[in-house]
């Protein structure tokens, strides 16, 4: 609710060397997303399988049989070809990465304006009402209160989301 898709997608546009690092997720896709270019939209089983055989770098259950994983041979191949690649992860994935790679990595928070976490839970309340992708949103905004908000500190950048264009 924060807006990082729009604001990645309109970098990546706008760039010549940007990607996207594609994660693992078992979500249904979005109408505007593509299999592999956001993320490898896959079954839980599938899922299941690659935290088996240790193909995640790492991997959480976000929401309810949602999860999310980094898959470790997308991040390698990219070093190794010295891609510039922007990700939509989320916090523990985010900690995780910059453990693993701490020279290549750059974090930065997205979050919505309000002087206050009631004031900003209450903008995301809104955004992801707006959206209607049938997100849990009790369980997201706990998420975001308890988790997500006070990792900002973590990052190397915060970045307030208030008007798109200047976020961008």
């Amino acid at each position: 609710g924060a807006g990082k898709n729009a604001i990645m997608r309109a970098i990546i546009e706008q760039s010549k060397v940007v990607s996207q690092l594609a994660t693992a997720t078992t979500r249904p896709m979005r109408d505007d997303e593509q299999q592999g270019r956001e993320h490898l939209f896959i079954g839980l089983e599938k899922f299941q399988n690659m935290i088996h055989n240790n193909e995640l770098l790492e991997y959480q259950e976000v929401t309810s049989n949602r999860f999310y994983g980094i898959p470790r041979q997308s991040v390698v191949d990219s070093l190794t070809q010295s891609k510039v690649l922007i990700a939509d992860i989320e916090v523990l994935g985010a900690q995780e990465l910059a453990k693993a790679f701490p020279q290549h990595i750059i974090q930065i928070f997205v979050t919505v304006p309000g002087e206050t976490a009631e004031e900003q839970l209450a903008v995301l309340e809104e955004r992801m009402r707006q959206r209607g992708d049938g997100t849990n949103i009790t369980e997201r905004l706990e998420r975001a209160k308890t988790l997500e908000f006070p990792y900002q500190t973590q990052c190397d950048y915060v970045v307030v989301n208030d008007e798109l264009t200047h976020a961008i």
